[in-house]
């Protein structure tokens, strides 16, 4: 996931709620649009702040846009499983997981239903392949610049260079990677038992931090500071690699998903479905998504 810790002004919160209600007036309650009942969503694997403030919501389903408190929209209508998801800095979706099998561009005859590497250049409203479809099956995906690193559900860190030509690195079993957007030597990997490994030699060896808390997800933002979060909800940090943790705040508990976004907003999305964010740091949080209790 890429995130960049900023100072957040007030007018982004504005921005995203225009949006929101902006889309949501466009789009009325047309007869063509799939939106999400509850527990449609399935798990919700990374999420996405367009620049235009648009919420995107990589789901076991597919990719989602909320619109309301209780309204998530199907974005396109291929419901691939979206097991990573980030956007670069033209504003592209880049994504892995498990494809839509509906669609035969999508099959491999012999080879397991993992998507490789794939990109939308509309929002997501229809997705092409980049490659290693039926090959690769990616859980995090962190881009640095040309580089883009990817953790796959085997227990490999994979590198793609601005050249296109992919290198395999070190094992290690990561449910989600951050890394040092100014060394890419440094990286950082929770486990999905909770273990927190770490790199210092561009992800070719790993090693435990045996002081690390408990983490299920991790973000590394540009003011170098590195964030992770349990699945209880607390928020801890630490200045680097091999340093003093310190629990700082506490977001939703059962959590599914942390992400930091370019504006500094903190995001949380837990089982069930809901998204919350918090505009100060995780002092407060907001309720953004709830799935319908009815529908």
């Amino acid at each position: 996931m890429r995130s960049d810790h900023i100072s957040l002004p007030v007018r982004h919160l504005l921005a995203v709620t225009f949006v929101v209600a902006a889309v949501a007036a466009a789009c009325g309650s047309g007869e063509s649009e799939l939106v999400a009942g509850r527990g449609d969503l399935g798990h919700i694997h990374d999420l996405v702040v367009t620049d235009a403030g648009v919420l995107l919501v990589a789901s076991h389903t597919g990719l989602y846009r909320i619109d309301d408190l209780d309204r998530a929209v199907l974005v396109g209508d291929e419901h691939h499983d979206l097991m990573a998801m980030i956007d670069t800095d033209e504003g592209d979706l880049l994504a892995s997981g498990h494809p839509d099998l509906r669609l035969e561009d999508y099959r491999v005859d012999d080879h397991p239903a993992f998507l490789g590497l794939a990109t939308s250049t509309d929002g997501g409203t229809s997705w092409a392949e980049i490659d290693l479809l039926g090959a690769a099956d990616f859980h995090a995906l962190v881009l640095v610049g040309d580089n883009l690193y990817a953790a796959e559900t085997t227990g490999k860190i994979w590198h793609r260079g601005g050249d296109g030509a992919w290198a395999e690195l070190g094992d290690v079993e990561a449910r989600d990677l951050a890394i040092d957007p100014f060394n890419t030597q440094h990286q950082i990997a929770p486990s999905y038992l909770g273990k927190v490994w770490a790199s210092v030699d561009g992800a070719a060896t790993w090693e435990t931090l045996e002081d690390a808390p408990t983490l299920v997800e991790i973000e590394w933002t540009e003011s170098r500071e590195i964030l992770g979060i349990s699945e209880a909800g607390t928020i801890w940090t630490t200045e680097s690699i091999g340093s003093r943790w310190d629990e700082i705040a506490r977001g939703p508990s059962d959590v599914e998903t942390f992400h930091i976004d370019e504006s500094g907003t903190w995001w949380v999305t837990v089982h069930g479905g809901g998204i919350s964010q918090s505009l100060d740091q995780g002092n407060s949080w907001t309720d953004v998504y709830r799935p319908p209790d009815n529908r």
